[in-house]
């Protein structure tokens, strides 16, 4: 220190001093930003490593297990794990060196960290793992689930009877099951597919249509028949009203079905049939009691006294033996189970209809002039091979026995619809 002190300088020497000490002063500075950038590449290096590590966990589990299985004692499965942090390694120092060319295409330090925000964006993370990495992570990616496009409260259905159906009415009445509501929801499978496997709710079968004349090849509507004289009025009507009770009034010539206004101004009908008609017609539309806006079921209907219950017991036979009974609020047919369950059946009138009398069996066969089930009866009904609605034959005198018995093939008759071909009472007229 004496001799430093002591030492002559030369001219210049405090220049010299000051820039020594610059000097000194701008190597700490970049030392310092060399310092600072070293951390800013280490945080970003840590969050591709977290987003790289985070991105799906599947694949690391599933890669563990599959190595585990192939080397089952323990000194293998360790040499696995320094393997796979190895990997891990390589990852990040792969994606440490993107960064790095990165940094170098740009001037500035500032620019350098929003070109590398830029970088992993646009390359994006599968950019910065590994081929067989990023093929673990597409083997075991668990399936994507599928956007639900539709609501089930926006979703509605008719029922054969022009009322609309809500898919959740169907829910709740238990018709339909979660996963297929879950699949319309996604769009697998279309509203007509699952209107299709409704059908049994939405429109049941088709009840006793017409009359088929064997003896003269002719199809023909009930009131047509009726009018011809063929069957008696008590006949029609109780067939008619049967048609009305579960939704339509048929015509069999055509296959349309229809209100039974409509019916009337198509001339199926007269104003004295259309005035017990649209009566019948309540047991699908709901019964409406004087003072009140409640919309009753045929059978509260007949609890309180608004319809009589033989009558009644009739038309909730009809709907039964169609498919089942109908709900008018919701506007579909239900389970006898849910029925049950919502006051619209009981056991003694289930009883009633399982064990029917004499004095129940309101439907009479114009063939025999028995008193029969509506469901007996329609067993001895044929398809229209047309239409594929059931047509009530009225078989030949020497014929009425085997049919009786029941020893009258169905098929014969279907035969003489088809060769009848489009012969109606109309064509007559």
């Amino acid at each position: 220190m004496t001799y430093l002190l002591n030492f002559n300088y030369g001219p210049g020497y405090l220049e010299f001093f000051l820039d020594l000490i610059a000097f000194i002063a701008l190597v700490d500075l970049l030392a310092v930003l060399l310092l600072l950038r070293f951390l800013w590449k280490h945080r970003t290096t840590k969050d591709v490593e977290r987003k790289i590590i985070g991105y799906d966990n599947v694949a690391h589990e599933t890669e563990a297990t599959q190595e585990s299985k192939q080397h089952k004692d323990t000194s293998t499965q360790t040499e696995d794990v320094v393997v796979l942090i190895k990997k891990e390694y390589d990852v990040l120092i792969e994606a440490e060196g993107k960064l790095t060319e990165n940094d170098g295409k740009i001037g500035t330090e500032t620019d350098s960290k929003t070109s590398n925000a830029d970088a992993i964006k646009e390359e994006g993370v599968e950019d910065l793992v590994p081929p067989l990495v990023n093929a673990n992570v597409q083997k075991s990616a668990p399936p994507r689930t599928l956007e639900r496009r539709k609501s089930r409260d926006d979703i509605v259905f008719k029922s054969g009877w022009r009322k609309t159906v809500k898919l959740q009415d169907l829910i709740r009445a238990k018709v339909i099951e979660e996963s297929r509501v879950v699949e319309l929801e996604e769009q697998v499978i279309t509203e007509e597919e699952v209107e299709r496997e409704l059908r049994p709710f939405l429109i049941g079968q088709y009840p006793i249509a017409g009359i088929f004349n064997d003896q003269t090849g002719q199809k023909m509507s009930l009131f047509d028949a009726h009018k011809q004289r063929i069957i008696s009025r008590g006949t029609a009507l109780s067939l008619l009203e049967a048609q009305a009770a579960v939704g339509s009034i048929i015509d069999p010539i055509t296959d349309d079905k229809m209100s039974v206004e409509e019916a009337l101004e198509h001339n199926l009908l007269d104003r004295a049939f259309a005035a017990v008609l649209v009566r019948a017609q309540r047991a699908v539309t709901g019964y409406t009691p004087r003072g009140s806006d409640e919309k009753l079921s045929l059978f509260q209907a007949m609890k309180r006294g608004l319809i009589v219950e033989n009558h009644g017991i009739r038309l909730l036979e009809a709907q039964i033996a169609t498919g089942g009974i109908i709900d008018p609020v919701a506007n579909h047919r239900l389970p006898v189970e849910v029925a049950f369950e919502r006051g619209l059946f009981d056991e003694r009138l289930h009883q009633t209809l399982d064990d029917p009398s004499d004095d129940t069996k309101g439907f009479l066969d114009p063939n025999t002039n028995e008193n029969l089930t509506y469901l007996e009866l329609i067993k001895r009904c044929v398809e229209d091979p047309e239409t594929n609605l059931l047509l009530l034959p009225l078989v030949r005198d020497d014929e009425v026995k085997l049919y009786k018995n029941r020893k009258l093939s169905h098929e014969s008759i279907r035969q003489r619809i088809t060769s009848s071909g489009s012969r109606s009472i109309e064509s007559d007229n």
